[in-house]
């Protein structure tokens, strides 16, 4: 008897709980099933609500009628902000947890429902537009009456065996089923979950990003039952997958906008998507080299680029992010910022680039969508009010990691029109051939800009303007389809305007979350949301020297993620942020040689990846595959992320872990060749199979229509 008074109070609580999950009325709705077009059905019943395919009753999306379905609230964000890591809460106002159905209706073409939601201090009108486009699509649209309601939730059934895939660039898992996870381009922090580094990073600076953490989430998905939904909206959002019969959508907006697809298989609702979202543009011929990523000065890197092509390196770019100059700071060897050649590190800067250019290797630079604290860009910038204010007008400074910077405000046309000539005449004009257009993430929430737009709305969609800003300077300079600009964070509609995505900043290690694994789910599920034309930088990027443990690139990090980029679009190195300390592609002649090898490797499949990336230009489709692509129907892939198809002919399962000499992977049906021995492995099964360095487990499908020409063309490289 002495606990009955806290069981009392563990039952009001419950009482509560139920409380606010809300209750449904569509009291005065007759059950109906009628047609909405020659190819689409509604039918309605006391506990359901299905929009389904006319003749194969398959669901575009079913609403349970047990409960509300869509609620609606008004709340105060809380938002935190460190080094572009964000971290979310709300106060919740009020909220409208009761849903009143009122209307159901076929009206020119569309499905129409209206109706109100109400609580306490709530009450709004809404509807809500479900518009068949053809047999395969169907639009909707979600609109609240009410202008003070700044949160829409919206729940559509699912069922145990559908599984999730895509959400943009996700670099912990593939498949999302039974995950909640948000989505906000961000920093991706530096460890996401590994250990001690996610620690350390929190610990001194709230930037141990998460299992979620992405510079490029996207709000669209394709599941298992070939089923592809796609969200309009931009500001953040959270999906809910953790329930097996449910699918619960937050977004930090009014209203909702998309579309739904169904279709035969998960490359048809690709394609289907990137119709709708844009698709990637052809790669110019130099693009399918070896691409040095240098820097230290004219005589540096031709030293270096000289040793690579002497070795027998196909080196067709020469990257070099410091043609602007480069300070030394907390963090490592960091840029200036500037935007324009610093002729003190690349004397005659534009002789330089033509001299390259004449050994018929490309120059590519820098350039992201911040300005440094100083020099005569920035003062120019400021006094034209061209930069991002705080709360109160002022420009905002922003703390960026060992130095202050400023924003360049996208929405004021002025803004846009001053730095694409900025890139003309300091970049294209020069003769640059490309760039790493970085950053477009670091937009903080409670920014004001010029067009009035609110930052929380427009944050992730700052990234999709920042590809197009680089991409009307080339259209503009008349250089579109021989100048390659490569962009790390992204939304919706990126691909419609950028060129080429890399992944971002990855651990030097050999981390799941943070390392050189996660860069291969980063590219599986990235790729089932449009990025598919993306690559990451060969031996990771961030270098840190930290009393919990160092973080310093190996050489078997360097020859494990050699072997895996070649297997990629682009093959493209980075010396890191702290390069003295990383083994790099040019430290010993052993590593050169070997270097040199998959350089040939890369090369070799040259026209296999001019193929793969014309369905990219064509199709949409992913150049990096997930097996569950071309092999839907087998259940074994949906749990698969560490291993890919490069297009359709070859299957490759890299060495993810420090020390081994093997690995184990999934062989779909089938025969598969492998590439260096010859061997041929029975396919439906798992098997571990050999993969010392410099021979990687690569092998090529029986039968493949590419398959023979791939398989000769690797037999004599050495």
């Amino acid at each position: 008897m002495k606990y009955w008074f806290a069981y009392l109070i563990v039952f009001i609580h419950c009482l509560s709980c139920l409380s606010t999950q809300g209750k449904i009325n569509t009291q005065g709705l007759k059950e109906a099933s009628a047609a909405i077009t020659d190819t689409v059905s509604y039918s309605y019943s006391k506990d359901k609500l299905t929009i389904f395919q006319k003749d194969s009753k398959r669901v575009f999306i079913a609403f349970n009628l047990q409960k509300p379905f869509l609620t609606a609230a008004s709340s105060i964000p809380e938002v935190s902000y460190s080094l572009a890591s964000f971290e979310f809460d709300e106060e919740i106002q009020y909220r409208c947890s009761n849903q009143d159905l009122s209307v159901l209706k076929v009206e020119n073409g569309s499905l129409f429902l209206s109706g109100k939601l109400t609580g306490k201090r709530c009450n709004t009108a809404y509807n809500i537009t479900l518009k068949p486009e053809n047999d395969n699509t169907v639009s909707f649209s979600v609109n609240l009456m009410d202008e003070k309601l700044n949160r829409i939730y919206l729940s559509y059934q699912s069922n145990s065996q559908e599984q999730f895939f895509g959400f943009g660039e996700q670099f912990s898992h593939f498949n999302l089923k039974g995950h909640k996870l948000y989505l906000f381009n961000e920093e991706q922090g530096l460890g996401r979950g590994d250990q001690p580094i996610t620690f350390g990073a929190n610990w001194q600076a709230k930037a141990g990003g998460n299992e979620y953490s992405s510079y490029a989430p996207i709000p669209h998905y394709i599941t298992t039952d070939n089923r592809s939904v796609f969200y309009e909206n931009s500001a953040y959002s959270t999906f809910d997958l953790t329930q097996e019969d449910e699918v619960k959508v937050e977004f930090w907006e009014r209203n909702l906008e998309g579309t739904i697809w169904l279709a035969n298989s998960p490359l048809d609702l690709i394609e289907v998507y990137t119709q709708k979202t844009g698709r990637f543009r052809k790669l110019p011929d130099w693009a399918y080299g070896t691409w040095m990523g240098l820097q230290g000065g004219k005589d540096t890197v031709v030293k270096h680029v000289d040793q690579a092509v002497k070795a027998g390196n196909p080196v067709t770019a020469l990257w070099i992010q410091d043609w602007e100059g480069k300070r030394k700071t907390v963090f490592g060897s960091q840029l200036w910022w500037l935007w324009r050649a610093d002729e003190k590190t690349y004397p005659d800067f534009r002789n330089f680039v033509k001299e390259m250019n004449s050994k018929n290797i490309k120059v590519l630079g820098y350039i992201n969508s911040f300005l440094a604290n100083e020099g005569k860009m920035f003062e120019e910038a400021r006094d034209k009010g061209l930069l991002v204010k705080d709360r109160n007008g002022n420009d905002y400074v922003i703390k960026t990691v060992g130095f202050p910077a400023y924003l360049i405000d996208q929405t004021n046309p002025k803004t846009r029109k001053w730095l694409k000539e900025v890139i003309k005449k300091n970049m294209i004009d020069m003769g640059l051939s490309g760039w790493m257009a970085d950053f477009g993430e670091w937009l903080p929430f409670d920014a004001k800009l010029h067009s009035g737009i609110s930052a929380e709305v427009y944050h992730n969609r700052y990234s999709v303007d920042w590809a197009q800003l680089n991409m009307e300077a080339i259209q503009e300079a008349g250089k579109e389809g021989e100048i390659v600009f490569f962009n790390r964070s992204g939304y919706s509609y990126s691909n419609k305007y950028s060129t080429l995505f890399w992944e971002g900043d990855q651990m030097v290690s050999f981390g799941k979350n943070d390392g050189i694994a996660s860069t291969v789910v980063g590219l599986l599920s990235g790729g089932v949301s449009g990025i598919s034309l993306n690559h990451s930088d060969i031996g990771g990027y961030t270098t840190i020297n930290n009393p919990l443990a160092d973080y310093h690139r190996s050489e078997e990090l360097f020859l494990r993620w050699t072997e895996l980029n070649a297997f990629t679009p682009i093959f493209r190195t980075h010396e890191g942020n702290r390069p003295k300390e990383n083994h790099q592609p040019y430290t010993d002649e052993k590593t050169v040689k070997f270097f040199a090898k998959f350089g040939k490797v890369h090369y070799a499949l040259k026209d296999y990846l001019k193929h793969l990336v014309d369905e990219a230009n064509t199709k949409g489709y992913p150049v990096v595959r997930h097996p569950y692509l071309h092999y839907p129907n087998d259940k074994n892939t949906w749990s698969l992320k560490y291993q890919f198809l490069l297009g359709e002919d070859v299957l490759v399962l890299p060495v993810l872990n420090a020390g081994k000499t093997s690995v184990k992977g999934y062989f779909p049906k089938g025969k598969w060749k492998n590439v260096w021995t010859g061997k041929i492995q029975a396919g439906g099964i798992s098997a571990e199979v050999g993969a010392p360095i410099g021979s990687p487990a690569v092998y090529v499908k029986e039968g493949g229509a590419w398959s023979a020409k791939i398989y000769q063309a690797l037999q004599n490289i050495k």
